[in-house]
Parts: structure tokens; sequence; C-alpha cells
């Protein structure tokens, strides 16, 4: 159940029948678990209103260069899939691939691999920067994540059950049964490998059973480099009721970070199980003690000088949060007309001059909600707007990953019909040239 754009409109316009509708707003949010959030936004609504945010520049701060939008107009799409590129400003623009990428993930060894929209239950490889791909194997159902440890081991989520490959996707074996055929790890996000080679895997999926939803809050860990797996119900024993967001490891604050969903949306750390063998219950500590000061991340990324968090709370306010130790976090909120888009997705690529990180916000609750892909040059401190677009009509999404940022970044570009169904899906490698071609008007 969607509160969130179940009950949108009663902040958008009046309803004759609006004590009806807010009893049945509690009656709700008492039932999923949401009480704490909608406080959580109710307070956050009040301080934007009043310009509190304002004080202490508590705002994420745009520069001044230039940004495409996409949000009224779809010509725009057709026009420079002929072309063949995106540009947006000097020195910055996406030129389309003939592969069309759902998932990628850079082993290592430089290789690409990944699912494709037109193919999603195979595993493919591409060699030659995706200009072509090799299609390695064949699953029964739609790949619905997959992780490429430090030592090329090929992991791959398919309908609640991870399998893992030795030899480069030729092969594969079940290694891992999730708790529901509909769990999987979340891209990017929910999977991690220790610089002892351990690897940690957070259980995600929704399920709801007409008054609550099933607990699927399970971290996985193993010491083998996949062979077998330990379950833990850590974060259940803790209260949480639905998932696991995000479980990634920060060589920069030599920590193991840990968000959870739906109902506390927290944010826990882990530095014991970097440097001990403490096993995995032990160590966590818990950085957020209330919903309002913010957790349940939904993505993360780092440079060599910060940890950048994403928040999740669709319909409400989002935040991009910074850390340089772990331990003092700043919390920017993002301005209107982003304000109400998740940070679905980060991603740090390694440009000419330096790390960059690349952000992806995306809400198509309403047309006044606007989503972004945008982009930092200094460790999430300032932010380029890159392109602004319309969650109803279009999604740009993140569509790859690597264990080390690599200096290859690839966007999907969906565009739905007026009933937000899938129409075409483009997808585009980020390049940066001295001499961009003209932007179409």
């Amino acid at each position: 159940m969607d509160i969130s754009s179940k009950y949108f409109a009663l902040l958008r316009q009046p309803d004759p029948l609006i004590i009806k509708r807010l009893w049945d707003l509690a009656v709700d949010l008492y039932r999923v678990g949401k009480l704490r959030e909608c406080v959580s936004f109710l307070r956050w609504e009040i301080v934007h209103r009043l310009r509190l945010f304002r004080l202490g520049n508590r705002y994420v701060s745009f520069t001044d260069q230039s940004f495409f939008s996409i949000t009224n107009d779809r010509v725009w799409l057709r026009k420079n899939t002929a072309a063949g590129s995106v540009s947006i400003n000097a020195g910055l623009s996406f030129r389309a691939v003939p592969v069309d990428w759902k998932y990628s993930f850079q082993a290592t060894d430089g290789r690409l691999y990944g699912c494709l929209f037109s193919r999603p239950n195979a595993l493919v490889v591409s060699v030659d920067r995706s200009q072509s791909v090799e299609v390695l194997h064949e699953f029964q159902h739609p790949i619905a994540s997959l992780f490429v440890s430090q030592h090329s081991t090929l992991f791959v989520c398919v309908k609640g059950v991870v399998y893992q490959s030795r030899d480069g996707g030729l092969s594969f074996r079940p290694v891992l049964n999730l708790s529901t055929p509909i769990s999987y790890f979340l891209f990017n996000n929910g999977m991690t490998e220790l610089p002892d080679h351990t690897l940690l895997l957070g259980e995600y999926g929704s399920i709801w059973h007409g008054r609550s939803w099933q607990n699927l809050a399970y971290v996985y860990s193993s010491i083998d480099g996949g062979e077998t797996w330990t379950s833990s119900d850590f974060l259940q024993r803790q209260g949480v009721n639905k998932h696991v967001h995000l479980v990634r490891y920060s060589a920069t604050a030599k920590a193991v970070f840990l968000t959870d969903g739906d109902n506390k949306k927290q944010i826990w750390s882990n530095r014991a199980l970097v440097n001990e063998s403490t096993g995995f219950t032990t160590g966590w500590q818990l950085i957020n003690r209330y919903h309002h000061q913010t957790g349940g991340y939904l993505s993360m990324a780092e440079t060599q000088d910060a940890v950048v968090f994403g928040s999740d709370y669709l319909g409400g306010t989002n935040f991009i949060v910074r850390t340089v130790d772990g331990v003092r976090f700043e919390k920017l909120t993002l301005p209107d007309p982003y304000r109400r888009s998740p940070v679905m997705n980060l991603v740090t690529r390694q440009g000419a001059s330096g790390s960059e990180l690349w952000a992806t916000t995306y809400s198509c609750l309403s047309s006044q909600a606007k989503s972004l892909l945008m982009c930092s040059y200094d460790s999430g401190k300032t932010w380029t707007r890159v392109i602004e677009f319309d969650g109803a009509s279009h999604e740009i999404r993140l569509v790859s990953s690597s264990q080390t940022p690599s200096d290859d970044l690839y966007i999907s570009i969906t565009e739905f019909d007026s009933l937000h169904r899938q129409q075409s899906h483009r997808v585009y490698r980020l390049e940066c040239d001295p001499t961009p071609m003209m932007m179409p008007n």
C-alpha cells in the first residue's frame, strides 16, 4: 500500500470530505506502521513552509550552470536519438549506445556484465564499451539484481534466489534462497564486499498481507566467497517491519553502513565488523534515534573525501546527507521543485579532474514534483543540475555500477504513455567532449 500516492492530493487541493479522508489516512498510517514517518513529514513541511531550512544554508546548493529540461517536451528525446547525443553544457554530453542496459556492473578486468531491457532474463557481457554484447546465460525469470566481487565472482538474483558463477557467467549454481520469491537486493546498494572479502547482502521486497507487511528485513553474510551464507534477523529484533534498503562498505569511513525500511527508517554503522571477526550481530551503532533525524537512506556513494547518502521519502521532504567520518552528518534539504522526489541512486565516477558524484531523484506522484539527474564535483558540497524531468512522463536511471570508481557512466531514459506504461528505453554513456554537439532547439 502506497500511502504517499494514495493521499498526496490532500496536500495539493481542498476536499469536501477532508475530515473523513484524514481519518482514513490516520487509520492507514497506523495499520502500516507509518505514524512516525507522517509526524516527520509534517515537521519537515512546517520547517520548509516557515523557511527555517534557510537558516544556516540547510538546502542543497546548485551551481549556475545551464541544464536541460524534458519536463514538458518529449520531442527532444527523438531528436537526440537520431543525432546520437544529448549535449547538456560545454564539455558534457551523453552518447547513445546500441546496448539497452537495464543493469550493468563493471568487473575489475573492465568487462561489463548485466541484463537488458530487451532481454531481462539473460546475463550478458560486453568487452567493447557497450558496442555489442554476448549472451552468457539465460535464466527462466527476469534478473532482479547482480553483483561482481573483487575476484570476479558473479552473483545474480532471480526470483528470490541468488546464483553464483566462478567461471565468468558460463555456469551458475544457487547459493542462497531469500525468504520469498519476490525478494532481491537493491542494485548498487544492497550488496557489498569488505576488505577481507566477507560478503554482506540485505533482503528487499514488499508484500502486504491485508493488515501488515511481511517482514523481509534479513541480512545475510558469507565468509567463503559466497559458497555458504548465514542469515541474521538482527533488524527484525530491533523492530524493523519491512525490508533492508542499503548495506555498503565505506573505505572512506572504514565502516559498514546499513539502512532499513519502512516503519523506523534507521541507519546503522559498524566498524568492528571490518576490523575484527566479531560476528555479524555485534558492533552495530544506531546513528539516528528518532525518525525526524532522517534515515532509511536508499542510496550511497563515496569519494576519498566524503560519504553521501540519499533519502527515501516519497511525497515528503528529501535530503542529501554527507559525512566525512561516519560520526557527524550534514543534512541538506532538496529545494522545490525537487523536494518530494527520493534520491533513488548515487554513483561515483572517476573523471579527468577527480571523483564525481552522480545522483538521480525520481517521483511520479505529481507533475509539480520534478525529478533530476545531477552531479557533484566537490564530494557533495554543491551540485550541478544536468537533466530535469517530469516523472509522470519519463524516468532517468543510473544503470551502471562497479567495485571501484570507473570512468564509464551509463544512464537509461524511459518514456511513458498517458497510462504510465513504458514505451521506450534509451541508454547513453557519459562523454567529456571539449567540443560537444550543440543542444537541439
